[in-house]
């Protein structure tokens, strides 16, 4: 075997290898597009030497072998939109970027059972306009990131969406699995064909499936999916809070409805500054265009498109008379803090109706504005909201990736990286009370203004005891000052964290690492693991800090100054 390449120069011979097996046109080498699968919105970044592009596990099984002999490495990747993470960046240059996006279908609906069985390649809006062009009553968990996302790779990942199916890995069930040695096997199954392979997520001896989330042990080709069956009665809800003082009560009222089982959904608890980010860009306010705003500017444009300090977001499912008492239960506990507002499938069609009809004059928007008791760009989101919580995704919340952009976000095909927008995520989980939440987030808010950005928290539900405190830093690409302070800024937080004893729930390039550091046993262990499924550290090297002895080598190698490649 050829010594690991390096250089970004491929072997002599492996081009020929991979035409032979993928076909030339799903064989990328040239400048653009080795230079389009080699950004994402961090601001770091390597250089890929290839992109292949395998149509079925067979072909992917080939193209390991292949890589295998020539000592290239392999970065498998869904669809390539993990933005603020790492998208399809390997940890060095050199290294071939595998997109599954050709592997896109939709195998099995068992309605009677609420699963499905899918392969990389399908996004969430794909398999959403499946499942109702079929007739199903199956509703599938999205995100509130692309619709072009690919379900598969958010759950390898472990992402959190938005119903009660909201913990992605949770609900997979039975893997098909590619090794770094081209062998494939079957998660769960100890047979061909068993029955229950979708349906009994533990199998039977020790239980694998974890082993190849957050990790680079092998490349998911397809999985089973459970789905929520669609229920009787769906409601939204959105509750603002104007007085923060209210908040640790409010936590406090969150973490007894979920213990309780009264909310099954993954509530969203958003700071104003994320609302904003949604509802318009830095460039079209007239607010200094460098630096944290102002409380005082910060005050006037929450009042310009009625954005309370915190807002939640969240749902009820069930019978009707289920949904009754939910509701019920909900005012009970949150209406003394706050402005309580559920919305029924009924509305959406009504809401999007007036928000038409309102844009058409600055009288019209008045009007329905002092009607609402908010503004317009907030009702009209609200749809939005109401369809991601059964599952009808959309690209509407990936504006927030824009907001430090000098130019307006497309209206079609939204793509952050392509557009050179500036984001970072960073996404700690802490228990759910008040004596971990708000010192936390006091302390990372400080951090934020120290290096001279606005702070965007917003605090997911993981399950009942725990809360991702995710953040986002949103930075301007064109300035290279800003572009080192969010690399700054993102050092500072993990410093921060670790020293509070917190971690990740789901970490990206710049993270890995020193994501051991603290824990050298268990890196041992994972370490033995890789020996053992991938001696030669093909696949994903260093990917969540797994897989090499050269901690330099899992560092990112070029830091990406922002500008225009």
């Amino acid at each position: 075997m050829e010594s690991r390449n390096r250089s970004g120069r491929l072997p002599v011979g492996v081009l020929a290898e991979l035409n032979a097996v993928l076909g030339a046109e799903h064989v990328l080498t040239t400048p653009e597009a080795l230079d389009q699968y080699s950004r994402c919105t961090i601001p770091w970044r390597t250089e890929c030497a290839v992109v292949v592009f395998p149509a079925s596990t067979e072909e992917v099984a080939a193209t390991m072998r292949i890589a295998a002999r020539h000592g290239i490495p392999v970065w498998p990747s869904s669809k390539g939109r993990n933005w603020g993470y790492a998208t399809t960046l390997a940890c060095t240059d050199g290294a071939m970027v595998m997109i599954l996006e050709r592997m896109n279908r939709i195998l099995e609906v068992n309605e009677e059972l609420a699963y499905a069985v899918i392969e990389p390649g399908v996004t969430y809006e794909q398999f959403n306009a499946h499942l109702a062009e079929h007739g199903h009553k199956l509703w599938i968990d999205c995100i509130d990131g692309t619709a072009q996302g690919s379900v598969i790779g958010n759950a390898i990942e472990r992402g959190v969406g938005e119903t009660p199916y909201g913990d992605h890995f949770g609900n997979l069930c039975g893997l098909e699995v590619v090794l770094a040695d081209g062998e494939v096997v079957r998660t769960g199954s100890t047979r061909e064909g068993l029955h229950t392979w979708h349906t009994h997520k533990w199998g039977v001896g020790p239980y694998l499936e974890g082993l190849f989330t957050q990790s680079n042990l092998g490349v998911v080709t397809r999985a089973g999916i459970w789905l929520m069956p669609a229920p009787e009665c769906h409601e939204s809800f959105v509750f603002q809070v104007s007085d923060e003082s209210h908040m640790p009560a409010v936590v406090d009222a969150y973490r007894k409805l979920a213990l309780g089982g009264v909310v099954t959904t993954k509530m969203h608890l958003i700071n104003d500054f994320v609302s904003l980010t949604i509802l318009t860009q830095r460039i079209a306010e007239p607010v200094p265009q460098g630096g944290a705003l102002t409380d005082a500017d910060l005050g006037m444009l929450r009042s310009k498109y009625g954005v309370a300090p915190w807002s939640c977001a969240g749902a009820i499912y069930g019978t009707r008379s289920l949904v009754r008492e939910q509701r019920r239960l909900i005012r009970k506990a949150l209406a003394p803090y706050g402005r309580l507002i559920f919305v029924a499938d009924w509305q959406i069609p009504w809401i999007e109706r007036i928000v038409r009809w309102a844009w058409k004059s600055e009288a019209l928007r008045g009007m329905t504005q002092r009607l609402a008791g908010t503004s317009l760009p907030v009702l009209e989101s609200a749809p939005f909201v109401h369809k991601i919580q059964r599952g009808v995704p959309t690209e509407y919340f990936v504006k927030h990736a824009y907001y430090r952009a000098r130019r307006p976000p497309p209206v079609g095909a939204v793509h952050p990286a392509r557009d050179n927008c500036g984001l970072i995520w960073f996404a700690p989980i802490l228990p759910f009370t008040n004596a971990h939440l708000w010192p936390y987030v006091s302390d990372t808010k400080a951090l934020f203004a120290a290096h001279g950005f606005d702070y965007y928290v917003a605090m997911l539900l993981m399950n009942p005891r725990s809360m991702i405190c995710l953040m986002a830093i949103i930075y301007d690409r064109e300035d290279p000052d800003e572009v080192e302070r969010s690399r700054q800024l993102y050092a500072a937080l993990l410093d921060h964290m670790c020293k509070r004893c917190y971690e990740q729930y789901r970490a990206g390039l710049a993270a890995w690492d020193t994501l051991h550091d603290d824990a050298p046993e268990l890196k041992r262990l994972n370490d033995r693991i890789k020996a053992a499924l991938d001696p030669a550290n093909i696949l994903a090297p260093g990917h969540y800090g797994v897989g090499t002895s050269e901690r330099e080598a899992r560092h990112p190698t070029t830091p990406d100054t922002g500008g225009q490649a």
